[in-house]
């Protein structure tokens, strides 16, 4: 991704974000991830941007669950049962209602699904950190340029060497067994 002063910043940005979610803010969340991190390298660099994504992503479904959840509450009418004088029969039944309202079988297959997304992005997430974090453990020294080593073939087996790796576990001449 360029530097997030370069106007193609958000351009790049917009494949992360659907609709009408503000890409500025995503570009905050990278820019601040890197602001944090300092990135050394061209492997940093994308492990910091996709970190930030991947933190997005799960902000993303945890705004999804939410609005599922206010969608039901808003659009959920108790029917509460009341005398004759308007009295309701039964006190604690508009919390009742309203934990009916929220109830995850209403909504059980979005809610599924958005807990599925929830937990592979936080994997992710966890994943990019631990892979950064061993990279930034040490630096390894350079690998050469030199062309790969064939490896040697190992010797054939002799009689001897077959003898010594086959052996039945008997008891030494030496050793009398004790009762």
């Amino acid at each position: 991704m360029p530097k997030s002063t370069s106007p193609n910043f958000e351009s790049e940005l917009r494949v992360y974000t659907i609709g009408t979610e503000r890409v500025a803010w995503l570009g905050d969340l990278v820019a601040s991830a890197r602001a944090d991190y300092k990135p050394r390298n061209f492997g940093e660099r994308h492990l910091v941007d996709d970190l930030a994504i991947a933190k997005w992503r799960g902000l993303r479904v945890a705004l999804m669950e939410k609005a599922v959840f206010e969608h039901q509450g808003s659009s959920f009418r108790p029917r509460i049962p009341k005398d004759k004088d308007g009295r309701i029969l039964m006190p604690h039944e508009d919390i009742y209602h309203l934990a009916m309202a929220h109830a995850p079988e209403a909504h059980a297959t979005v809610l599924a699904a958005l807990n599925r997304l929830d937990s592979r992005y936080r994997q992710q997430f966890c994943t990019f950190l631990r892979l950064l974090t061993t990279l930034r453990r040490g630096d390894p020294p350079p690998v050469p340029d030199a062309p790969p080593v064939e490896p040697k073939a190992e010797p054939k087996p002799t009689a001897n060497s077959l003898r010594k790796e086959n052996q039945p576990c008997e008891l030494s001449a030496n050793i009398q067994p004790t009762m």
